[in-house]
């Protein structure tokens, strides 16, 4: 029972986490349930490797319980998807360091409820589904130190020509207690260009030889500091290699798209802008659809000749296309453009998948005429109708990976962080970028246009002659982007002494043929350490895109075995520390992690005159008018109701609200006289215990006036009463 308390406060505890801003780089969260003696964190240790498209971070926290009781402790990793992934923990006590085991997740999950049931240290790297944060657990006895060392890895990207990486280093400085250390390293293959620390720019970067350059940061004591952010570049053409013992040798090459050997076959991709834009009834609210309608005439406006783009408004059920094909933009399409938009009156439920289908049809139809689609949300984030997260991010990713086009968003004066995180999830988890919108749409459609990447170059084909058992975990064929680079990563069978021969082909802008070939002896390759991992995360990073797009059962088992043998923690995989026990016979308690008071989903029962033998109330006609009132106002308050989410209402009885198929429906709203279900595609008010709903609708200032006063009435009959109550009882 206590293991199950256990599992259940993870669950609440993790929900704080939707308060902390969406994650943008690597961070960790100690959350856990309220207590007067809360964990400690005595201090923090980070080492950051970074090399030419590869990150590795280790982070050292040392935790400490000062109460009198065991605790199980949390720390939550929200890892944006296509980053971080945790590839190790371990724990260690005193002198002594305990390394994890992975299995698939329910093996590990029942594998740790069942030592903390017997009183045995554990940790465990488990995936949370929904609400996509990996999250670790860990025992911690009453008045003792356990220190816990999770490695992160991921595959970096370059863009413009860096290799960025960041590192939520505030939330470590807020956290640490007594020390916080931190080290970075940058090593490449090839030379080392620039490296630059934006964020900390007074911080020394020291340099050390050609190929590698370190920083350092050592606070002593509780320090704000910004998050920690690293760019860098290799100088020229990036050949490296590895092997391991079991013989197999790993390959990576890599070279910029600016780089003079692609000079003359660069031709970036027209663009064709596939545009959606929400025009449910919270877009009607502080001016969001006349900035709406302003950013989309001016992304549109940045087209040129041999690009196209198509825009379809989406309110309720309805998704309306300004043209049903793509068109060129044109002077003389603007005004037809702004008459299309000018049309629309905000009103109706939120669907943010409702316009996903058209923008299939436009995608497919981009790619046929050989230009890049890339999708643009433009809304306020707020969906009130299915599908939600979890459920909605992967009808993007499919989408996007179907139609290899990036998703961008821009939020249009989100009300809220929830509803700006939604939008954000949306892009930057498909390769586009988020953007926000609350008053100058200039600046903020400049800075939407700027982030726009296409593709320069097609088909970057490589080739390892004579290679035994070559397995790539890069796209072969690629695409190489704008500010990229091509890449190739590889295994095979060797050593580091067999020469190698790679052949990279390509096709310039006529269809010609061209070719870079590359023949180095083995013993003149630099070696790289982290080649083989960096070539298991960008496998299963390529793996996890396509299970997210469609869950083909092969990708899935490919995907856990991989994890399974390389100890990485996937949304199937889990890492699994266990201690062995001090005292085998022992009886040693878990900690109780029930919150103290009534039960969370019950309270005391509440008693009325009937049940307790009490005598009838009677209830004056005004009192229950002014309790109606109140309800009705309730009502009418209502978030979907007042924004005019609600598509249309219907009447309980009538011949509308019979064909409602109330088998599948869910409930967004129950109130005393409205209900709002989600069914059938829309947003459907039904209405009990009223003769029509205008009150609700039609003017819910008006109705919030009459049930004040109704109450009003009701308080001044009450204080005349009083007297008459009290001469009496005299």
């Amino acid at each position: 029972m206590k293991a199950a308390r256990f599992v259940f406060a993870i669950g609440l505890v993790v929900v704080a986490l939707l308060s902390v801003p969406g994650p943008a780089a690597a961070f960790c969260v100690i959350v856990e349930p309220p207590t007067p003696l809360p964990t400690q964190v005595n201090g923090t240790q980070v080492e950051i490797q970074l090399t030419e498209g590869f990150a590795r971070v280790v982070i050292i926290k040392e935790f400490y319980n000062p109460s009198d009781q065991p605790k199980q402790g949390q720390i939550a990793f929200p890892l944006e998807k296509g980053h971080e992934l945790i590839t190790d923990l371990r724990m260690k006590i005193g002198n002594v360091t305990y390394g994890s085991s992975t299995q698939n997740r329910t093996d590990a999950l029942n594998a740790f409820l069942e030592a903390i049931a017997k009183g045995q240290d554990a940790a465990l790297v488990q995936y949370d589904p929904p609400r996509d944060v990996y999250w670790i657990a860990v025992t911690i006895p009453p008045k003792e130190a356990r220190t816990t060392i999770t490695t992160l890895e991921m595959p970096l990207t370059k863009t413009d020509g860096f290799y960025e990486y960041t590192y939520r280093l505030s939330i470590d400085a807020r956290d640490s207690v007594s020390y916080l250390r931190v080290h970075a390293h940058v090593e490449t293959a090839a030379p080392l260009g620039e490296v630059q620390v934006p964020s900390h720019p007074s911080l020394p970067v020291v340099r050390g030889g050609l190929h590698f350059a370190d920083a350092y940061i050592n606070e002593t004591r509780p320090a704000a500091t910004g998050d920690l952010q690293i760019r860098f570049r290799a100088a020229g053409t990036s050949l490296s290699q590895f092997a391991d013992p079991s013989g197999d040798r790993y390959v990576r090459f890599s070279l910029d798209a600016a780089d003079p050997t692609f000079a003359s076959s660069i031709r970036p991709t027209p663009r064709a802008l596939v545009i959606l834009v929400d025009a449910s009834g919270s877009m009607g609210f502080l001016d969001r659809w006349s900035l709406a309608k302003d950013a989309v005439r001016r992304i549109a406006s940045d087209l040129g000749a041999g690009e196209s783009y198509g825009v379809a408004v989406f309110q309720g059920t309805t998704v309306a296309p300004f043209s049903p094909d793509l068109q060129p933009w044109t002077p003389s399409g603007e005004a037809d453009l702004v008459r299309f938009l000018d049309s629309f009156r905000p009103h109706g439920s939120t669907s943010l998948a409702a316009p996903l289908a058209q923008a299939a049809y436009w995608a497919a139809d981009a790619r046929r005429a050989g230009q890049q689609p890339l999708l643009i949300l433009v809304s306020d984030g707020r969906p009130t109708r299915a599908p939600f997260d979890p459920d909605l991010e992967p009808a993007y990713a499919r989408i996007s990976y179907e139609q290899e086009m990036p998703v961008f968003a821009m939020a249009v004066r989100p009300a809220d962080h929830d509803d700006e995180t939604v939008l954000h999830n949306l892009s930057a988890y498909h390769g586009g970028q988020f953007v926000a919108l609350f008053g100058d749409v200039s600046s903020s459609v400049a800075e939407l246009l700027a982030s726009f990447r296409v593709p320069v170059l097609q088909g970057v084909q490589a080739e390892i002659p004579d290679s035994v058992n070559l397995t790539f975990a890069s796209a072969n064929p690629q695409v190489v982007w704008q500010g990229g680079e091509a890449f190739v990563i590889a295994r095979m069978r060797g050593t580091t002494n067999d020469s190698l021969d790679l052949r990279v082909t390509w096709s310039d802008p006529a269809g010609s043929s061209r070719a870079l070939d590359i023949r180095s002896a083995g013993p003149d390759l630099p070696v790289e350490p982290l080649l083989k991992r960096e070539w298991v995360l960008t496998r299963i990073h390529r793996l996890l895109e396509a299970a997210r797009a469609r869950a083909n059962p092969g990708v899935i088992a490919e995907l856990t075995a991989l994890g399974t043998e390389n100890r990485v923690a996937t949304p199937y995989t889990s890492l699994l520390v266990l201690l062995p026990q001090p005292n085998q016979g022992g009886d040693r308690s878990t900690p109780d992690t029930s919150f103290p008071g009534s039960p969370l989903f019950a309270g005391p029962a509440l008693s009325s005159p009937a049940s307790s033998g009490g005598s009838f109330l009677f209830v004056p006609a005004l009192v229950a008018e002014a309790r109606k009132a109140d309800a009705l106002r309730r009502d009418a308050g209502n978030l979907l109701v007042v924004q005019d989410e609600v598509d249309r209402y219907v009447t309980v009885g009538s011949p509308e609200y019979a064909t409602l198929d109330l088998s599948t429906a869910t409930s967004r709203y129950e109130g005393s006289y409205l209900r709002i279900l989600d069914v059938g595609g829309e947003l459907v008010g039904v209405r009990r215990g009223l003769s029509d709903t205008s009150q609700l609708v039609a003017n819910g200032i008006g109705f919030t006036g009459i049930a004040f006063a109704v109450i009003a009435l009701v308080r001044l009959s009450r204080r005349g009463a009083r007297p008459e109550r009290h001469r009496a009882s005299r």
